[in-house]
């Protein structure tokens, strides 16, 4: 399956589906103190960034998950890979703004300090069966407007939900003026998205919204308070929610044709991201799959055309 150019897959010559040596995070990759909170941690690819923290020198990192036996897994992970690492474990719903205020609370307590927050948590629309998926004896296809009732959930978490997020730990990421201030919204490739054969129709709103959220944040927050806010395609990679999947190009994916990137890409771009503060790059989408080489290369050209990021074209 083809994507037209405007999805920026291939906007670095070079494209990665694995960790390239030069983002493999190592024990001496962030600078100590450094404090990173991931949210949406229990599963997936917030289990895999928090690993990624682990083993690029992290000195505390805060988890937190809807569910606390995945996070009690994942701690016993960390350990094996940093048992010095200080782990703050928290059970954490997004669309809840008192679970999120109290999730800032507890990390200012502990570290009084944040240097990278990765808004992960999401979700996809419920897989409904539309009547033409069954006239065509096929099951668990995305369906288009009028027969995707999930709308307001998958708004509420992946939207509402990274907004709450990013303005609980707002203030915190303002006052640690000697860290990297960064902030990570996960955004998807299907935010330039205008069709629901892959991904249903409110999940491809909501991470278009996402990426204008993070053009805020930077807008608004870089030059006054230093913040940097970078919105990062994770990589196309089976997820709990969609390894069942069947059907239409569902197949596909099924067959790794579609959905065959490493999980641990996405992580190694957010440490990537937290190493230091790049202002060209802030504001911006970008993609786990480019090749950041390529991509500083193309810095001037970034910044002159004030290009990656969402405008119409007229």
């Amino acid at each position: 399956m083809s994507f037209p150019p405007y999805y920026g897959i291939s906007f670095t010559p070079t494209t990665h589906h694995t960790i390239p040596p030069s983002l493999l995070p190592t024990p001496t990759t962030l600078r100590a103190p450094s404090i990173a909170v991931v949210t949406g941690a229990g599963k997936g690819l917030g289990y895999h960034i928090s690993l990624a923290f682990a083993r690029a020198g992290c000195t505390g990192l805060s988890i937190s998950s809807r569910t606390s036996s995945d996070l009690s897994t994942l701690r016993t992970h960390l350990l094996q890979i940093n048992p010095d690492l200080d782990i703050l474990t928290t059970v954490t719903d997004t669309q809840s703004d008192d679970s999120v205020s109290a999730l800032a609370a507890a990390v200012r307590q502990k570290w009084g300090r944040v240097d990278t927050v990765i808004a992960n948590a999401g979700i996809i629309s419920a897989y409904v069966r539309s009547s033409s998926a069954l006239s065509d004896g096929q099951t668990n296809l995305p369906v288009g407007l009028i027969e995707d009732g999930d709308w307001a959930r998958v708004l509420d978490v992946n939207l509402l939900g990274t907004w709450r997020v990013a303005r609980a730990f707002l203030p915190l990421l303002s006052e640690t003026k000697d860290g990297a201030q960064t902030l990570v919204v996960c955004t998807s490739l299907a935010a330039h998205s205008v069709d629901s054969a892959i991904t249903p129709i409110a999940y491809n709103v909501s991470k278009m919204a996402c990426n204008r959220l993070v053009e805020h944040v930077d807008s608004d927050h870089r030059g006054k308070d230093g913040v940097h806010a970078y919105a990062l395609h994770p990589g196309a990679v089976v997820t709990p929610q969609t390894q069942g999947h069947r059907g239409g190009v569902w197949d596909e994916v099924a067959a790794g044709r579609i959905l065959g990137d490493d999980e641990g890409l996405a992580g190694a771009w957010c440490v990537w991201l937290s190493g230091e503060k790049r202002g060209w790059l802030s504001g911006r989408y970008v993609s786990c799959g480019w090749d950041v080489e390529e991509l500083e290369a193309k810095r001037e050209e970034i910044e002159e055309r004030d290009l990656l990021k969402f405008r119409m074209v007229v």
